[in-house]
Formats: C-alpha cells, sequence, structure tokens
C-alpha cells in the first residue's frame, strides 16, 4: 500500500510540474504541497544512481577490484528563516548571530565522479559523526579516501566491520609503533585507540613529492607487493576530486542561493541539486566514452551549458525531432569541451613569496649586494626514532 501511494504521487508530480505555456498546460488547481514530493524525488535520485554504478561497473572496479570513493564535508549556507534556524543553528562566534549553516558530507564515487550517499546536520557538527551515518553504505572491497580530520580509530574499525578498506593521512602528533619494515619509507605499525586503548595493526607510507611537505599514509592495505607504495600515493591524490565535485556544486551549480524556508524544503531543493547533478554526470559518461577519455578531463561547466540548451530544445518543442538525434548531439557537444591538464603546476606556499612574483616585485631593491654564503648541505630528515627501551616510533 506504501509503494501505491509512493506511485502516485510520483504521477501527480509529474503532471503538475509541466510548464504553463506549451501543449502541456498545469492544472490551475494545482496544489503546492504535492509539487516535488519527497518520496518521488529520492527515488529518482536513486533509480539515476543505480544507473551510473551499472554503467560504469568495468571500470569502477579496475584498480585491484576496488571501488574507489572519497568522503569530505563542507557547509552550507541557507536564508533566513525561523525554522532553518531551529532546525540547524549557525557556527559559533559573532555573538551567536553568523548565517545559518548547515553541515553536508557525501560519499563520492571517483569513477562517476557523482556522491553516491549524501547526510547533512546541524552547524558545528563534527566530521566523527557525520562519517558514522555514511559507512553503513560501503560494501565489500570498497576502498574510501579521508581527509585528515576524519582520523578517528573508532571509524576506521566500522570501515573494517564492513570489509571495506581505507587511506588516510595520519596526524602530525602521531607516534605508532614499528612492527616490521615493508620497504623504504614503508611500515607495519601498531596504533592505540585514544579512548578504548584498543590496539590496531595498520601500514603507514611515506608520501614525497616535489615542492609539497613529506607526509604519512595511513591504510589497512597491508600487503605491499599487491599494494605498492607508489600506487598508493598517487591513489590518493584522486582523493582531490571531490573538492573540485564541492566547487561545481557550490560555484557551477550555484548551490550557494538557496530558496528554502523550511527543513523538509531544503531536502527537496538539495535532492534537485544532486538530481541534476546525475543527470549531467551521465551525459559526461557518455561523452568520454564517445571520445575514449575519462570524465576527470571533461569541463563540467560546459557541460551544464550544453545542458539547459537541451531542456530548452525540448520544452519549446522545436521540430520533430527524434529523442536520441538531441541526446547525441547533446553527448558529442559535451565531448569537445576538455579542461586543460597541467600535471606539473604548484604553487608555493610562501604568501609573502607567492604576492611578490605575481606583483612583478621580484627585482631587489637598489642597496648594497648580498654576501655570498657557501651552500649547505641538507640532510635528510629521520623518519624514526628508538627509546631507551629498543621500541621503534615514526616520527611526523
Amino acid at each position: 500500500m506504501r509503494s501505491g501511494a509512493a506511485c502516485t504521487r510520483s504521477c501527480a508530480w509529474q503532471l503538475i510540474t509541466l510548464p504553463l505555456a506549451g501543449p502541456y498546460p498545469c492544472r490551475p488547481s494545482a496544489r503546492p504541497g504535492l509539487i516535488f514530493p519527497l518520496d518521488a524525488l529520492t527515488w529518482l535520485h536513486g533509480a539515476l544512481l543505480a544507473k551510473l554504478q551499472a554503467a560504469c561497473k568495468s571500470e569502477r572496479d579496475c584498480w585491484h577490484g576496488l571501488r574507489r570513493l572519497a568522503a569530505d564535508k563542507t557547509t552550507l549556507t541557507l536564508p533566513e528563516s525561523k525554522s532553518l534556524w531551529k532546525a540547524f543553528g549557525s557556527h559559533k562566534g559573532q555573538q551567536g548571530l553568523g548565517p545559518i549553516a548547515v553541515e553536508l558530507c557525501c560519499l563520492f564515487d571517483l569513477v562517476t565522479r557523482a556522491p553516491l550517499r549524501f547526510v547533512y546536520a546541524k552547524s558545528s557538527t563534527s566530521e566523527h559523526k557525520l562519517i558514522r551515518k555514511l559507512t553503513d553504505s560501503l560494501r565489500k572491497r570498497d576502498l574510501l579516501l579521508l581527509d585528515n580530520g576524519f582520523y578517528y580509530c573508532a571509524t576506521f574499525l566500522r570501515i573494517l566491520a564492513r570489509q571495506a578498506h581505507f587511506i588516510i593521512p595520519a596526524k602530525s602528533t602521531l607516534r605508532p609503533l614499528v612492527l616490521r619494515t615493508l620497504g623504504p619509507g614503508d611500515y607495519l605499525c601498531k596504533i592505540l585507540d585514544s579512548h578504548t586503548r584498543e590496539p590496531m595493526t595498520v601500514r603507514v607510507v611515506f608520501v614525497y613529492r616535489n615542492g609539497f611537505r613529506r607526509r604519512r599514509l595511513v591504510t589497512s592495505l597491508l600487503d605491499p607487493s599487491l599494494y605498492p607504495a607508489a600506487e598508493l600515493a598517487q591513489l590518493y591524490h584522486m582523493r582531490w576530486d571531490i573538492e573540485t565535485f564541492y566547487r561545481d556544486f557550490k560555484h557551477t551549480l550555484r548551490a550557494t542561493s538557496w530558496h528554502c524556508q523550511t527543513p523538509t524544503t531544503f531536502h527537496q531543493e538539495l535532492l534537485m541539486h544532486m538530481i541534476a547533478l546525475c543527470l549531467i554526470r551521465s551525459a559526461m559518461l557518455d561523452a568520454g566514452r564517445l571520445k575514449n577519455t575519462p570524465v576527470s578531463t571533461l569541463s563540467f561547466a560546459r557541460a551544464l551549458t550544453e545542458a539547459r540548451l537541451f531542456l530548452k530544445s525540448i520544452i519549446s518543442g522545436a521540430a520533430n525531432v527524434l529523442w536520441s538525434l538531441l541526446w547525441m548531439q547533446f553527448v558529442y557537444l559535451c565531448s569537445r569541451q576538455q579542461v586543460r591538464s597541467m600535471p606539473d603546476r604548484r604553487f608555493t606556499r610562501d604568501r609573502q613569496e607567492y604576492r611578490r612574483k605575481s606583483r612583478g616585485l621580484e627585482k631587489r631593491q637598489p642597496g648594497r649586494k648580498p654576501q655570498q654564503t657557501p651552500p649547505q648541505l641538507q640532510l635528510p630528515e629521520p623518519e624514526s626514532f628508538k627509546n631507551l627501551k629498543g621500541e621503534i616510533y615514526l616520527l611526523s
């Protein structure tokens, strides 16, 4: 009975939301409560995600049979409303009169570049509480890439309980006990939960990259022959794709300007953004296969522009063109716009030096010549140290 009611509401939503002008006018007695019902939007979002997952099944399991996922949190600013303020509140500071904010955390697929699941909570909610809801969606042989803000042993145990794996940067204060050396900069270590003091065996890999500081990656992939350290370091750089997803979601899709006034309408509006994003990603997936290029090389902003023109041509009823021809033209136009690749691009971390170069102030002011100092040989920083008991611990 519940499914029948949902189907009825879904059909009513399809009839009511048709445009006022055109061959299918909207009924004048349409009630606002039936427009975009929550259950119909949830079903549509799930159906689009299932289609995306089925379309790229062979590409998703290409890295040692693991499905590569990422998770991160962002903050959304909502309009002023008494109902929204009671549900989500605002960040501390500004005498308690800051903007209404909601914390959004997404589970992101690195192949389809679409969010598989999202959760949101009131402002100032920690990452550990949000990721707890997302780990229930993990399946066997999933690989989750996390930021260092999610470092928590309870989260690691919850991921391992789902028969999944994780890669996360270690905290700077972490001093794990070395159990065995697996290779250069590759160690098998033991860490302890800060609350329960429960031991956990992990693998710590030192990552070096020109122009960046040395980092340590903590992972549950313990086999060094099956998962080499170089591949783990290269794989973790794919986590940046979720940052570009949030940029496309908040700025390109204009998810910074909300029109909701209640928590229910916020959920409906958020689902509409996710549905639009999944539809565009579906077209970009077909466009990438048409040009034999990955989806990450195509421009999301240009695909969004082509999608608006595509929908305009459908609504206007221009000519009696078949749907398949319009779709193929839309996919072809999306495949033409690619993002310029700059693999060796990097910026200095010194802001004063960066501003000096960008403003053309590199020339030294006239005055006394600098003294020539002999170059000093920089020794590599140690990776570990041994205490008086003979135990070896890793440094940051």
